[in-house]
């Protein structure tokens, strides 16, 4: 039996006037910069620091100091590590990076949940012994750029979940001093980023999954049609 007009539109007057509960929605970029380990998430206690930086997207980047490690190691000294939301797809890594003055330290170690506390990170396959940046294969020093792994021939590095939830990331460093304005991971970003930095709202907390009351609506007229 289906529902006239009449009534859909008093049931929807009805929910509306009652707030719908929003829907989730998902996350296609997910972006970790200095605010966000520090309003969000939780760095070492030495070798690295928060650095004022007026070339970085909100004026604050990572800087490492010191506690480099190759290969990577399982109880690093110098790290910072966020929790975030995800859905259970793959996506791409980009680093919005800068080496420090005239040299070629470029690269980390992305290492995804269960990897944390162990030696073992995320990189391309063709090359795992590199880790992730390698920017000053192809770019100068002192300046911002978009890396994911850049020795030639460059490869896009990506992290695929299985579950949709919670996920956590800790960065240790493979060669110092560079600094870190932004990580990026995105579902559809397989081609370098622009030279800008990615726009994004650096008080958000990405352990919060983005939710839509737009999409909550159009789902509860959806079903009502087919009553």
């Amino acid at each position: 039996m289906r529902t006239s007009v009449l009534l859909i539109g008093t049931i929807l007057s009805f929910s509306i006037g009652m707030a719908l509960p929003d829907a989730a929605v998902g996350v296609t970029n997910i972006v970790i910069s200095a605010e966000t380990v520090r309003d969000f998430g939780e760095m070492s206690p030495e070798n690295i620091g928060i650095v004022k930086d007026k070339d970085a997207s909100n004026g604050l980047v990572l800087g490492w100091t010191g506690g480099a490690n190759n290969p990577a190691i399982a109880a690093p000294t110098a790290w910072f590590k966020v929790e975030f939301f995800a859905d259970a797809v793959e996506y791409f890594i980009w680093v919005r990076v800068k080496s420090a003055g005239d040299t070629s330290t470029d690269s980390l170690w992305f290492q995804f949940d269960d990897q944390i506390g162990t030696d073992k990170h995320t990189a391309a396959k063709d090359a795992p012994d590199r880790g992730i940046g390698n920017w000053r294969d192809v770019f100068d020093a002192g300046v911002y750029v978009w890396a994911s792994q850049d020795v030639p021939p460059p490869m896009v590095v990506s992290i695929k979940f299985t579950e949709r939830g919670l996920h956590k990331l800790l960065v240790q460093p493979r060669q110092v001093p560079h600094f870190i304005d932004q990580v990026l991971l995105s579902k559809d970003q397989d081609e370098r980023p622009d030279d800008e930095p990615w726009p994004w709202n650096p008080a958000r907390d990405p352990r919060v999954l983005p939710v839509d009351s737009r999409g909550k609506l159009a789902a509860t007229w959806a079903r009502l049609k087919n009553l």
